[in-house]
């Protein structure tokens, strides 16, 4: 068979599966199969070409089969057993041999020992067989590996003679193979934004990204290090599969670029504690400010990756699919948080969401945090935790009064202040959804915490705040607001100048849209 015809690979799949015992599922990626039987996987690379991985001929894919199993060997414990022949003997019967056979290939595959699904970070999350301690511990092995690994000598990459010529190579590269899709699958606004942006940050920081290689940073890393591919060996110690063998541009890395990976897919399934826990532990062993001011730039890159791939992914679904669909909405849930990230990359940012009583603050942070990767931070949690009262249990004293008072309002937000500098110190934006009635709460939040801040007040019309606080009585709530309280919230709340007013008198879809839009325009 030609190196230069593209393969039909039904034809492949089907003579492995006749010659595979045992065959348990046979996965599909855009890239390659991946045969499954209880004890071992079989890998077999399709004959595609995306500009970026060209695996078009047969001798492409016995290269980068070798390689895949020399990288990855550097992660795991025999779990790669060794690159494959399928032939055709003279019996006329089809078999694997290894790859140093004289026979004629049809294609070639790699075979690897399998591991048990529960043995991968990904299963233990889902079963929630990990504490945030143990996961922290795993953040700080993944880092230790990573350390491990020999420089990257960038003088041999495409060309490139400098980090920073590659990195704003592949940024450059993501925007021209997604520009297509703007519009329809990507909407524009995002997109111009992530785009203009990235470069100034690129710009604005293009001898750091020259110092990191200099200084050792820059690795032969892994280049996708994901949830499915971080697995525990019996013993407990961390391994690592799957690293990317088809093009060095995404593989000589930053290692702060492998924690943003898989901090940002946690950050995609919305496992915000997890994605903090992992950051912590990587960066105890990472320790410099350096890494924690690429860390959002390197997320918001690698999230508009997974946007790339994805668009790619859709080209062959049926759009009627649910298949379809469920891409569509990973998709778009990837552009906002590569766009959140960007704007925190640039300028770290706190929001504050502030107003009376029942003008839907908490409803709005509680909407927004749930669109982009950020902590929201509600007073009326911590107020009751700092004060050793159950979240539902209901403290109905006169207004300023007890955990009301002044004096514990001061250390709440003293409190809240801390609670935003932790989330600082790993990258992470946080929502202060409070009240702010007393300017003195605004300066105390404002003097302790090192970030700029977005301040949104929320209102709404008297009928409808009536309705809500009348409901909040029949309802099991944290809040303790009430009508008792709210002409005396009313008529003393002095709030500090807002950036943006929203009404939430109507529906409240629109409203994170136009929140994100506010910031970039203030930008």
């Amino acid at each position: 068979m030609s190196d230069n015809n593209e393969l039909k690979y039904s034809s492949e799949v089907e003579v492995l599966r006749s010659i595979i015992p045992n065959i348990e599922e046979i996965k599909e990626t855009h890239i390659s199969y991946a045969i499954l039987t209880d004890e071992y996987v079989y890998k077999v690379k399709k004959a595609v070409d995306f500009g970026f991985l060209n695996y078009k001929t047969l001798k492409s894919r016995r290269l980068y089969s070798i390689l895949e199993q020399e990288l990855n060997d550097r992660f795991s414990k025999d779990v790669y057993v060794g690159v494959f022949k399928l032939v055709e003997t003279e019996n006329k019967v089809y078999a694997l041999v290894p790859y140093t056979s004289s026979l004629s290939p049809i294609e070639y595959v790699l075979k690897m020992r399998r591991i048990k699904d529960d043995a991968f970070l990904m299963s233990k999350l889902d079963s929630k067989k990990l504490s945030l301690d143990e996961i922290e511990k795993v953040g700080s092995e993944v880092a230790k590996l990573l350390q491990n690994l020999e420089p990257a000598p960038f003088e041999t990459v495409d060309g490139f003679v400098s980090n920073f010529d590659t990195v704003a190579y592949n940024a450059r590269e993501n925007f021209e193979q997604t520009e297509k899709y703007v519009g329809s699958l990507i909407d524009k606004e995002y997109y111009d934004f992530i785009k203009k942006e990235s470069r100034l940050f690129l710009d604005n920081h293009k001898d750091l990204f020259n110092e990191r290689y200099l200084n050792g940073f820059v690795k032969n890393g892994h280049g996708d290090l994901r949830l499915d591919h971080i697995y525990f060996n019996n013993d407990g110690t961390i391994g690592l599969i799957d690293c990317i063998e088809f093009n060095k541009r995404f593989r000589f890395n930053d290692i702060i670029s492998e924690l943003a990976f898989l901090s940002m897919e946690l950050d995609l399934s919305k496992n915000i504690p997890t994605s903090d826990a992992f950051t912590k532990g990587f960066l105890r062993e990472v320790s410099d400010s350096n890494s924690l001011i690429l860390l959002n730039y390197y997320k918001s890159y690698l999230a508009y990756v997974r946007v790339k791939i994805a668009a790619f992914t859709l080209e062959s679904l049926d759009p009627e699919s649910s298949v379809y669909k469920d891409k569509v909405v990973e998709l778009k849930r990837l552009v906002k948080l590569s766009a959140y990230y960007i704007m925190i990359a640039n300028k770290p940012t706190t929001l504050l969401f502030f107003g009376l009583m029942a003008t839907g603050k908490s409803k709005n942070a509680t909407l927004f945090s749930d669109a982009f990767p950020v902590v929201k931070i509600s007073s009326d949690n911590v107020r009751k935790a700092i004060n050793n009262v159950n979240l539902t249990d209901k403290v109905y004293v006169d207004f300023d009064a007890d955990i009301y008072s002044k004096e514990v309002s001061y250390k709440l937000y003293e409190e809240i202040a801390k609670m935003v500098n932790v989330n600082l110190s790993i990258g992470r934006s946080s929502i202060i959804d409070a009240s702010f009635i007393d300017s003195k709460y605004y300066d105390i939040v404002k003097s302790n915490i090192k970030t700029n801040l977005f301040n949104i007040k929320f209102t709404s019309t008297e009928e409808v705040i009536s309705i809500r606080l009348k409901s909040r009585l029949t309802r099991t709530t944290v809040t303790d607001g009430r009508p008792q309280i709210y002409e005396e919230q009313k008529q003393k709340a002095c709030f500090p100048k807002e950036d943006l007013i929203i009404d939430t008198t109507g529906k409240m879809n629109k409203n994170t849209k136009k929140i994100f839009s506010a910031m970039i325009v203030k930008k």
